[in-house]
Parts: C-alpha cells; sequence; structure tokens
C-alpha cells in the first residue's frame, strides 16, 4: 500500500538492487561519523537507512548523499550491527539510475542479468550483421581498414551514437536536477559561478582523495576515467585521424597508446582486486554490472590491440574479423554501459557535488543568533555528544525526515540554515520523548520552542499557525471560538460558577469547550466528567465564560507574549477567587498548571481528571458495577504520560470495570507513540499517511481491541481523525477513560 509521503515498498525495491541487512541499522550514527565525506547537512549513509526505513520516497529521490560517497569501505568496517552500508549506499546510486532514466531500460538492466546480457548481444550481433552484409570492398593485397569499414561511415556512426549518448544522459541529468533541486530557487549567477566545480570534479575525481588515506583507488579512478574520455575522444571526434591505413606517426596514436594501456592495466587490477576481494570492507558484494563493465572495457582495449597488431603483420582478414569484433563489443559498452548502468555515476556523482554545493550556498542562513539563544534558555545543548539518540525514538520520524539531532548539530556549529533548522522545529509535536530519553539530559524541547520564538518574531511561522495564535490573542482560546459560548459543550448539564466554597475549580480544556468537530469526541468526554463529579458528590464549579486558554499551545509554538498574558490573567483569576484545586480535563492544561505558573506552585493543588477518579474509585464514591464486555488498550498522552508521569491511574480506572479486558499496546507507557496533536499538531491538516495516529490505531487493531482509551481532548481527535481517514470506523473506537467509566457506575 503506498501512501502520499511513504512508500512502505521502498525498503524491498531498493534491497534488489544490492542493498545488504538494511533492518539491522539501528540508527547510532556510526557510520556518519566514521565517514570524512559526511558533514555539514550532508550526512550519510545514516540519513539513506532512516528515509529507506521509513520509505520516504520522495526524500531519497532529492537527495544528493548516495552520489557523495565513494565507497571506500570505512563505513561497513565501523558498523556494530554488520549493516553494511557502503553496499546500501551503492545500491541507492543504482536504484536512483534507475528512477533518472526516463527510458526504463537502467532499471530492467540493473534487475535483471538476462535483459542485460541479451541487450549486450543483441547489440553486438546487429553490429557483426552489419558489418557481414555491408561493408566495403575487402582488400587482401595489404590491410585497408578504411576500405573495409569506409572512415566516413563510421564517423557518421559514431557522431549519431555520441548525440543518442548525450541526449540520454541530458535527459536524464535534468531528471535529477528537478529532483535534487526541487522547490530550491537559485540565482543564474550561481549556477553559472560553480559549474567549474562540475569539470573539476568531473575530469579529475578530486573529491576522492579526502575520502580516505589510500590515495591509489583515487589514482586508478582518475586514471580510468582520463582514459575512457580519451578513447571517447578519439572514438567520436578524431576518428577521421585515428583510423589510418598508413604506418605514418600522427599526434593521436599517443592518446590511443595512452587509452590502451592504462584502460588495460586499470581493468585488470579492478577485476583481480574483485575476484580476490583484497579489499574486505567492499566487493564482496559486488553487482554483476561491476564485472560485466570492467569486462567489457578490458575486451575492448584487447581487441583494439589485436586489431593494431594484425594491421601492422599486414594480416588483412584477421584485422578486418577483429575490426568488426572490436566494434561489436565497444559499441554495445558504450551505448548501454555508459548511459545506463555502472559507468553513469562518473556522470552522475560530480553532478551531485555541483547541485548539493548551489543547493548549499543558495539556502538562507538561519536568523538565529546562538549568543540570544544562550541567554534566552540553557546552553546545556552544547552537550550534544551526537549520539542519535533523540532522532532514533523521535515519533515524527515514522512518518516524516525530522532530526533533532541535526537540529542541535547545526546551532552548535553555527551552520543552520532556514530549511534545516527554522521550517524543520515545526514538526516537532514537543512530546518529550527525545528529553526523556536523552541520555546528557538536554531540555531538547525548550530549544525548539526558542527556535520558534525566533521565526514567529520574524514572521516566518508556519500559515496554520496564524489562525490559532490571533484568536488567542483576541478571544482567549485558539479555536476562534465565541467566548460567551464557551459552556455550550454542556448541552442540557448544569455546572456552578466557581466560589471559594467549591472544593475544586473544574478547569475546561480549550479543545473540549470548542472543537466540536465530528471527529472530536472531547465534549462527550468533558461531559461524562462532569457527571462523574455530581454522581461522587464533589464540590466543584468553574469560571464558564470568564475561561481563558492555559497558553500550553502559546508557550509550545513560541508565542512567549501570548503565553505570558495568559499566565498572568488566569494567575490572578484563580488566586482572587480562592481556588485550592484545579482538576483539568486535559494533561496539556495540567502541565501548563504545574510548569509555567510559578505563583501558584505553593498555593493550589492540581490535578488531572483521572487522578481524581481513581481517588474516588478507591473511596467508593463511584462504583463500576455494570458490565461492558470490552476489549480495550490504553493509549498514553504524551503530556499525562512522559510529562508527568501519571500511569497507572487511567489503568486502575478501566481494569476497575466489569467486563473490560485490558491490552496493552507495543508503545506505552514511557515509550507510547504521540497522537501528532501536541505541539500545534492539532491544527495541521494532516494527509492520509502522514499522522501519526494511523500508526496508533494500527497498533491498536494489532492487539484485537474494538476500543482504544486514552485521557486527553488532543488525543481525542487525533485518534478519531485517524480512524475516518484509514476507514476502519467499524473495526474500533477512541472513547475517553471518563466515558467508558460513566457506562458502569453505580445508580447510572
Amino acid at each position: 500500500m503506498k501512501q502520499r509521503g511513504i512508500d512502505q515498498e521502498l525498503y524491498k525495491e531498493v534491497e534488489k538492487f544490492g542493498a545488504k541487512d538494511m533492518d539491522l541499522c539501528m540508527q547510532c550514527g556510526n557510520c556518519s561519523a566514521t565517514c570524512a565525506l559526511s558533514k555539514g547537512t550532508n550526512t550519510f549513509p545514516r540519513k539513506i537507512y532512516r528515509y529507506l526505513q521509513l520509505g520516504l520516497k520522495d526524500k531519497l529521490l532529492e537527495s544528493p548523499e548516495p552520489w557523495l560517497c565513494y565507497y571506500c569501505g570505512d563505513c561497513n568496517i565501523d558498523c556494530p550491527r554488520g549493516a553494511e552500508p557502503a553496499e546500501t549506499m551503492m545500491a541507492t546510486r543504482r536504484w536512483l539510475t534507475s528512477q533518472y532514466d526516463f527510458t526504463g531500460l537502467a532499471k530492467r538492466l540493473y534487475l535483471s542479468e538476462a535483459w542485460e546480457l541479451g541487450s549486450l548481444a543483441t547489440l553486438a550481433m546487429g553490429i557483426i550483421l552489419l558489418f557481414t552484409f555491408f561493408h566495403g570492398p575487402i582488400i587482401t593485397e595489404h590491410v585497408s581498414v578504411n576500405s573495409f569499414a569506409p572512415v566516413l561511415w563510421i564517423e557518421i556512426g559514431d557522431l549519431t551514437m555520441g548525440g543518442l549518448l548525450a541526449t540520454f544522459l541530458m535527459i536524464n541529468a535534468f531528471r535529477m536536477f528537478r529532483l535534487v533541486m526541487g522547490d530550491t530557487k537559485v540565482p543564474l549567477r550561481l549556477y553559472i559561478t560553480e559549474l567549474k566545480a562540475f569539470g573539476l570534479h568531473f575530469l579529475t575525481q578530486k573529491r576522492w582523495q579526502t575520502c580516505s588515506e589510500n590515495r591509489s583507488r583515487w589514482l586508478k579512478h582518475f586514471i580510468l576515467v582520463t582514459g575512457y574520455l580519451t578513447m571517447m575522444l578519439l572514438v567520436i571526434v578524431f576518428i577521421r585521424w585515428f583510423q589510418v591505413d598508413d604506418n605514418s606517426w600522427h599526434f593521436t596514436s599517443l592518446f590511443g597508446y595512452y587509452t590502451t594501456g592504462t584502460l588495460m592495466f586499470i581493468t585488470a587490477e579492478m577485476f583481480y582486486s574483485r575476484y580476490k576481494k583484497k579489499e574486505e570492507s567492499i566487493h564482496r558484494f559486488s553487482h554483476s554490472t561491476d564485472w560485466l563493465f570492467l569486462v567489457l572495457l578490458f575486451f575492448t582495449c584487447f581487441t583494439g590491440i589485436l586489431m593494431h597488431l594484425f594491421r601492422l603483420s599486414d594480416w588483412a582478414y584477421p584485422t578486418y574479423i577483429m575490426y568488426a569484433i572490436h566494434l561489436a563489443i565497444a559499441v554495445p559498452m558504450l551505448v548501454i554501459e555508459v548511459p545506463f548502468g555502472k559507468w553513469s555515476h562518473l556522470f552522475y556523482r560530480p553532478l551531485a557535488i555541483f547541485l548539493s554545493t548551489i543547493k548549499e550556498k543558495a539556502s538562507q542562513k538561519s536568523n538565529i543568533n546562538n549568543e540570544v539563544l544562550r541567554q534566552s534558555i540553557s546552553d546545556t545543548f552544547m552537550a550534544c555528544m551526537q549520539c542519535g539518540t533523540c532522532t532514533t525514538l523521535c515519533p515524527v520520524n515514522n512518518i516524516a525526515d525530522y532530526s533533532p539531532r541535526q537540529i542541535l548539530r547545526s546551532i552548535s556549529l553555527d551552520t543552520a540554515t532556514v530549511e534545516d533548522v527554522d521550517v524543520s522545529s515545526w514538526n516537532c509535536l514537543t512530546c518529550n520523548t527525545c528529553v526523556e530519553f536523552c541520555p546528557r539530559g538536554i531540555e531538547i524541547i525548550d530549544l525548539t520552542k526558542a527556535v520558534r520564538s525566533f521565526n514567529l518574531d520574524s514572521d516566518q511561522a508556519p500559515a496554520y499557525l496564524k489562525t490559532p495564535l490571533k484568536s488567542l490573542e483576541n478571544k482567549g482560546n485558539p479555536w476562534n471560538g465565541d467566548p460567551e459560548k464557551r459552556l455550550d459543550w454542556l448541552k442540557n448539564i448544569e455546572i456552578p460558577t466557581f466560589s471559594a466554597e467549591n472544593d475544586y475549580c473544574l478547569f475546561t480544556c480549550c479543545t473540549t469547550a470548542y472543537d466540536n468537530s465530528p471527529t472530536s469526541g472531547s465534549q462527550k468526554a468533558g461531559q461524562a466528567l462532569v457527571n462523574l463529579l455530581k454522581i461522587a458528590d464533589i464540590s466543584f464549579g468553574s469560571f464558564g465564560k470568564n475561561e481563558l486558554c492555559c497558553g500550553d499551545i502559546a508557550n509550545k509554538t513560541g508565542a512567549k507574549e501570548i503565553a505570558s498574558e495568559l499566565v498572568e490573567k488566569n494567575t490572578n483569576q484563580f488566586l482572587e477567587a480562592g481556588v485550592q484545586k484545579i482538576v483539568t480535563t486535559s494533561p496539556h492544561c495540567l502541565n501548563a498548571f504545574k510548569k509555567d505558573y510559578p505563583d501558584l506552585n505553593d498555593t493550589i493543588k492540581k490535578e488531572h481528571y483521572v487522578e481524581l477518579l481513581s481517588k474516588l474509585i478507591s473511596d467508593d464514591r463511584l462504583k463500576p458495577q455494570k458490565e461492558l464486555n470490552c476489549k480495550v488498550t490504553y493509549h498514553d498522552p504524551c503530556y499525562l504520560g512522559r510529562y508527568n508521569s501519571i500511569y497507572e491511574e487511567p489503568r486502575q480506572i478501566l481494569k476497575s470495570i466489569p467486563g473490560l479486558e485490558l491490552v496493552e499496546m507495543k508503545n506505552n507507557r514511557e515509550r507510547s507513540l504521540c497522537c501528532g496533536g501536541g505541539g500545534s499538531g492539532a491544527f495541521k491538516n494532516q494527509a492520509r499517511g502522514e499522522s501519526l495516529g494511523e500508526l496508533r490505531i494500527n497498533q491498536a487493531l494489532d492487539e484485537g481491541v474494538n476500543i482504544i482509551a486514552t485521557a486527553c481532548p488532543y488525543c481525542i481527535r487525533m485518534l478519531n481523525e485517524a480512524i475516518q481517514k484509514m476507514g476502519v470506523q467499524k473495526k474500533i473506537a477512541v472513547n475517553d477513560v471518563a466515558e467508558l467509566l460513566i457506562q458502569s457506575v453505580d445508580n447510572h
């Protein structure tokens, strides 16, 4: 099944091109740390593995990184899991070649030896037949190649072949350009000024020298490239001077000797090294195309030498026969292997270097000031050791390319760009997984909030946030709701206005109060809670239309002024009214009151409703008696669990209900997957295949449950949306813990 942004078959597809043991990768980052060329925003092979594991086909197509790898094999040696990263990079290049190729031939050749051998053999036979039926006069008294194969015919054929090769390569190069550059806007002058980089790396493979201390591999490839290009020039441009029948010296002869000698030696040496596998970190899994390319190149040179020797010996028939055989090997190699096979990397790699350089220089530098950043938050982020734990465990990385590790790296090195830090930071859902498991205790969420604050100050906030933030500022809630209608969610249920005589102040989440969309469901949860409090005879009240947002969303999006104003207004209202205890319908509100309201720390007790309901059950003030006979799993909200360590209370409530079977999902408690609603995620328009809620619903379905219970308005909304998108309404439903409890309590 293919979803927007995610190709679940990508992993298997690239595996067909020679990738090895991709499932062994645990995203430790050793391969990137070892690689001498992995730096800046081009962090490979680790990033490539991540794209493959997540099925991020679009990201992989946009990536130049596979071409920046020179296959030295250092990553293979240092991989603690033996995942063979170098082979995966090589396989990814083959796959990318097939994706750039508009003819579809590259894919067929890479995936089928029969196709490749058949194509080579068919073209070779075609050349032999052409010479059999359309050769010129055969002179036997002496060798006359230009009579047997008139140079004009050969020249026309060579120019036609060269034109076809150039056409194929240019079309495919343009396709690569479109994929890599995407929507990046680059001034024309930058393309022109950096064009020299393409020529330099194409001719010299210079970058290879920084790849490894072993210069012999660079030298071999440099000689191979120069020899190959010389051969192409001789064949296509200088054939009129190169193909002569007399033994007179011509300057092109020197190029011919250089080409033949170097290519013979280098191909033989490479062939031998692959056969012996003397470079143990590479060549262990050589692809058939590697061998075929070397074989064809070797025999092109070998038959060229034999033909030259026969001509010098004045052996007419052997010369003509060998000439035909020579072309029957050379032409298929040039026509098939150059644009569609192994050789193409010598063209795509310098192009990738060229495009990545342009893209990097065109990237707008972030306006984040590190000194100001350090003043606004702790500089503990500088303690990051780049272990990658945050990125590995980040739930967003299950559906998108998002790396807290890269953000930390870019900021600490002062290389942050708008794309890799400012824009990327809005993918964070503030679920706190990264903070919970960071071995250095870095408050990564604080850094994210600070980056977002810089964005807001420079008017770079995402478009979807403009309405919620404006509504917060003008109406005191993010849903653009009318404050006069804040209690409409109660329907016909009466709730008193809070007074100092009440034990509890019920603080209603804005989502519960205003989000009445079909997929919400949080208003039913709120109604159930109010009825349960009444059944238990709890003394409580509400501020009604005077109730304001807790400020959580403002805080997490970096809207410091809005958050500060809401904190001040709510604090004053709580203290003036004489509030002693607050019970919230949302974990986000609970966390805000605990963490963002310093003036309330010593005066007011804060509880989430599951804490209160659990105590009421223990005290027999709520008595679940009616059997529900359902199979339920519980989804831990991030702000209830990881932020506030409330894990057992909701489970105790569910376990108290007769007939209810509670089972755990794969990810539970501290390792629970985020629903996707936190950190402003609830306000995004998330397409099919782009929401964490879908992953969570799939985990619930895997357990065979018919109800997924939770205790957060955002979670209810996001999980319901996922069910709708997936079309599994008949298989599973989302219920708040309070909804399930009230179905079972005594006298209800």
